[in-house]
């Protein structure tokens, strides 16, 4: 049920599945499409025993896509009918898995991160996609029922597919580079808001510019721990020569890793601008704070001189010679002003104002 609580493992017996963390997802739905050059069948289900069915269909590749990773039995099915390692089961349930591969003797095991930018909340979400790579069959595990993969289903639903002559090997990198090109757009979108922060920092830098100057920072750190580590995951994949990941494979797969490296010399990139951004912050509040300093100086180097007049003519010594002047009074205020306007003359001769 969603809301369910880490797990502490230590209690439990080797092998049995509990959810390491909270469910984003109440449900679990399984899509199994099978095809092949001259095929396509496709079937939806939440029941594990019509899973355990129709995984008995035979096709030249299948593709088993979980949404969701509520129903523990649905899990333990595909496990045992794929005979899955009860450690990547476990990790298949631990959503704060690192990016990672792992080549077991029936299959591979990888891991990554899905992003996409929430435009209502202003934050990066990440979601945990797990993938089994075995000889003729793909399965996808996606953390939340979103269906991640859509746009792709739709393809290989297409008679003139490249994927129908393909292996399985293909699907897996066609899925990988998927989400690979959506870092692209959340990239792009972090580089617009870091456009319109910088505007702002220079026009009007606030406590509200500041914040979103750290939750920015935040979402670029989150981004770069989802993307750092799948470069080594792909050199993994590359460098283990696994009979389940062809040599065709392998070079669609280094296309991918280019894309990531790109991807992460611009995070790098918009890090330093981050930091210059900072930096401009400061030095906005700086300038801001020394324009009022100037401002309180030039009024106080003003006062200073009549604050002396006045103060002369307000100590009313019985015998000043000027108490008794009729023109006393009049002559003061008009030093005073004269004083006042002299000095504003001599402040904008040297354009201090």
């Amino acid at each position: 049920m969603i809301g369910m609580k880490r797990v502490h493992k230590s209690s439990l017996s080797q092998g049995m599945l509990v959810h390491a963390e909270d469910l984003r997802s109440s449900t679990s739905v399984v899509t199994i499409c099978g095809y092949g050059e001259s095929s396509f069948w496709e079937e939806q289900t939440m029941d594990p025993e019509e899973c355990k069915k129709l995984l008995e269909r035979k096709a030249p590749v299948l593709w088993i896509n979980v949404d969701g990773l509520a129903q523990l039995e649905i899990l333990r099915e595909l496990g045992n009918y794929f005979n899955l390692h009860h450690l990547t089961l476990e990790d298949i349930l631990n959503t704060m898995q690192r990016p990672r591969q792992e080549a077991y003797e029936n299959y591979t095991y990888v891991v990554f991160k899905v992003l996409n930018y929430n435009n209502e909340k202003d934050k990066i979400e990440s979601e945990q996609i797990s993938l089994i790579i075995g000889e003729n069959y793909v399965i996808s595990f996606s953390e939340s029922d979103k269906d991640n993969f859509g746009i792709l289903r739709k393809r290989v639903k297409d008679d003139k597919s490249i994927f129908r002559k393909k292996s399985a090997d293909y699907l897996a990198y066609s899925l990988i580079d998927l989400v690979v090109d959506d870092y692209f757009a959340v990239l792009e979108k972090s580089g617009e808001l870091l456009e319109n922060l910088e505007t702002t920092l220079l026009t009007n830098p606030d406590e509200k510019a500041l914040q979103e100057l750290h939750c920015l920072k935040r979402e670029m750190l989150k981004m770069r721990q989802a993307v750092w580590p799948l470069r080594e995951t792909l050199v993994g994949l590359e460098q283990s020569n696994h009979v389940f990941v062809h040599t065709e494979a392998m070079l669609h797969l280094r296309d991918v890793y280019s894309h990531v490296v790109q991807i992460i010399d611009n995070i790098e990139i918009y890090r330093e601008m981050l930091s210059g951004l900072f930096d401009l912050y400061l030095s906005s509040v700086n300038n801001q704070l020394n324009e009022v300093m100037k401002v309180l100086t030039i009024f106080a180097a003003i006062f200073i001189p009549l604050t002396l007049i006045s103060g002369i003519y307000g100590m009313n010594f019985e015998y000043m010679p000027e108490l008794s002047w009729f023109y006393g009074y009049p002559l003061s205020i008009g030093l005073m002003a004269a004083v006042a306007i002299t000095m504003l003359y001599y402040f904008q001769r040297k354009k201090w104002i």
